[in-house]
């Protein structure tokens, strides 16, 4: 029994290990590619880099139809749903790339929407089926992929190459859906049942990328490409402080789904996110400063970030715990409320704060959507017993 134990934990750390892998090496390299870029080419056009990005972003998962994390559940819970829902998501994300082409005649955010889906279908798949080792090595071929072709086409075409190269770095692992579709049939009726938590998931994931989108999309054209690349600074810093959180995020979601909920993991995981605020808040003006002077809001936004740590990876702990139990309408509901909440404050801080109102809008609207979720956590319990 003592041995069975002891077994199990070693288990659990060896899967973390790899999922803490698949985070952190592509992150670093994500990191270092991003800031070399940003002190490359300079905020404005770090600026527009970024909000074609983030168009590509909106268009993949406009797409995707809330396929990743059914897929992440219904894997985790035995259920394989690749194949089908995959001949739907590549027809919805042809029309999306096309439709981005004619809008923006940007052909890297166009590939983008088509590619990014492949690589984010085949992720879920293995995250639910719990094979982390090969979701780590997944991660950090596309990341290295990124920056070889990235760059290269930087210095090939210029500025248009960097989001073209990174379309790029996703297109080889459609060779693993030629795999999967060899080994499974694809089955339609199947997907009758599930459509209900699938259209749920979809309407929750669309709520979330523009939630995490609207802020990029309305500093271009309010205050320019300039502050856009500071506060896109921001952001990046914001990310690489959620690494921990993001890899426990990616551990925990199987397990709630599989009934087997990482209570005291969860805990420990937003007592660390206290640390990295704290230590967020002291270091990074000296990095910032350091390493990129031509981004001078950059300073205090970053500052500001550090403070939506702590709720942030709270979310992420709920979410994971809601998505497990197919509970996805709360975290709908939930994201509802954070895009009124940063559409709201960036239009009344923004208005007098400039982008630091806009960083402070996103800290604060992260915080209600933590709070929500605190309260409808104690409703669920009390309609559980």
């Amino acid at each position: 029994m003592v041995w069975k134990k002891i077994t199990d934990h070693f288990l659990v750390l060896k899967e973390i290990s790899f999922l803490g892998i698949a985070n952190t090496i592509p992150s670093i390299i994500a990191v270092g590619f991003w800031l070399y870029i940003a002190s490359l080419v300079g905020d404005k056009i770090y600026g527009e880099i970024m909000y074609y990005l983030t168009i590509a972003g909106i268009g993949s998962v406009v797409a995707m139809i809330g396929a990743p994390s059914a897929l992440t559940v219904y894997a985790a819970k035995g259920e394989r749903i690749l194949q089908t829902i995959s001949t739907i998501v590549f027809t919805t994300s042809a029309i999306g790339a096309i439709t981005v082409f004619f809008i923006f005649y940007n052909p890297g955010a166009s590939l983008h929407v088509f590619t990014y889906v492949i690589f984010i279908l085949i992720s879920a798949e293995f995250l639910g089926r719990k094979l982390f080792k090969q979701y780590m090595k997944l991660t950090i071929i596309q990341k290295s992929l990124m920056v070889f072709f990235a760059i290269l086409l930087y210095h090939i075409i210029g500025n248009d190459g960097i989001v073209l190269g990174i379309a790029l770095s996703f297109l080889p692992f459609i060779v693993l859906y030629v795999k999967e579709f060899k080994n499974n049939k694809i089955n339609f009726v199947d997907l009758k049942s599930k459509k209900k938590f699938i259209l749920n998931n979809y309407l929750l994931q669309f709520s979330r990328i523009f939630s995490s989108s609207i802020d990029k999309i309305l500093i271009a054209p309010i205050f320019g490409f300039a502050i856009l690349g500071n506060y896109a600074l921001g952001i990046q810093f914001y990310t690489m402080f959620l690494i921990i959180p993001s890899i426990i995020f990616q551990y925990i979601l199987p397990q709630d789904a599989s009934g087997n909920p990482s209570i005291f993991l969860k805990k420990i995981t937003v007592m660390v996110s206290i640390g990295i605020a704290f230590l967020g808040i002291i270091f990074s003006p000296i990095i910032v400063k350091m390493m990129f002077p031509e981004f001078v809001e950059a300073v205090i936004i970053v500052q500001i970030m550090s403070l939506g740590i702590i709720p942030g990876t709270i979310n992420y702990m709920y979410i994971s715990k809601f998505l497990g139990n197919l509970q996805n309408k709360i975290i709908l509901i939930s994201s509802s409320i954070f895009l009124v909440s940063i559409i709201l404050g960036m239009l009344i801080l923004g208005k007098f704060y400039d982008v630091y109102g806009i960083a402070a809008a996103f800290v604060i609207s992260t915080t209600i959507e933590s709070l929500f979720f605190i309260i409808i956590s104690k409703f669920y319990k009390i309609q559980q017993k």
